[in-house]
């Protein structure tokens, strides 16, 4: 009984509201003539089914290899509503999202290359942290990284940042030096740089995400 509720519930899923749906390269993307395009994609290790959105991005939908598209479907219809709160919460952020000229870029990006080496330099010191390389770029997608080899990366848009920020940012990168995920140990590390406020400075680091990504 369940799976012909199941198979009902499919076919009246790719009806009505949806105008398109399409197979390629390993995802299934249906057309929803308000939410857009949502894309089904199947995770080889993903244990559960999740809905996430982006700015500028279609309405994505992860899931383990082992659920079929019938599930997935009565989950994007369960959330319908909150799909479009959050399409228009995007969108208010989008509108205030931060620009620059490109005499403010030409500015951060000199600050960031004579302040973040010699501050990265200052903090691994004091924090007994190793690197290698540091790079500063003029990244959209986010504020730091750092690579297999301890190479660390740098927004220039960081030096947009409060310093309290911009500290958080460049101990993050350090800590991933030691730890590699955002495990247990790696927040407990960074807490003991931060002085216990690495949840909170990364709360506030989301805040200006959401403006600048």
């Amino acid at each position: 009984m369940a799976n012909i509720i199941s198979e009902a519930l499919n076919r009246l899923f790719r009806t009505g509201d949806f105008l398109m749906e399409k197979h390629e390269q390993g995802k299934r993307t249906l057309l929803h003539k308000e939410l857009g395009e949502i894309v089904f994609t199947k995770v080889k290790y993903s244990r559960s089914l999740r809905i996430s959105l982006r700015p500028g991005k279609p309405v994505s939908v992860t899931m383990p290899t082992y659920v079929s598209y019938a599930e997935a479907d009565k989950l994007v219809l369960e959330k319908l509503d909150w799909i479009k709160e959050e399409q228009v919460k995007l969108k208010e952020t989008q509108a205030q999202r931060r620009t620059f000229t490109e005499e403010e870029i030409a500015r951060l990006r000199a600050q960031a290359k004579q302040f973040l080496p010699a501050r990265v330099a200052f903090l691994a010191q004091k924090f007994g942290f190793g690197y290698n390389k540091i790079t500063v770029k003029d990244i959209h997608s986010r504020w730091g990284s750092c690579s297999s080899l301890n190479n660390l990366n740098f927004s220039i848009y960081l030096m947009d940042l409060p310093d309290d920020l911009v500290d958080y940012v460049i101990l993050h990168e350090l800590c991933h030096t030691v730890h590699r995920n955002h495990g247990v140990h790696f927040w407990e590390l960074l807490d003991a740089c931060t002085g216990g406020k690495a949840r909170q400075l990364s709360a506030r680091m989301d805040e200006h995400s959401k403006r600048m990504f």
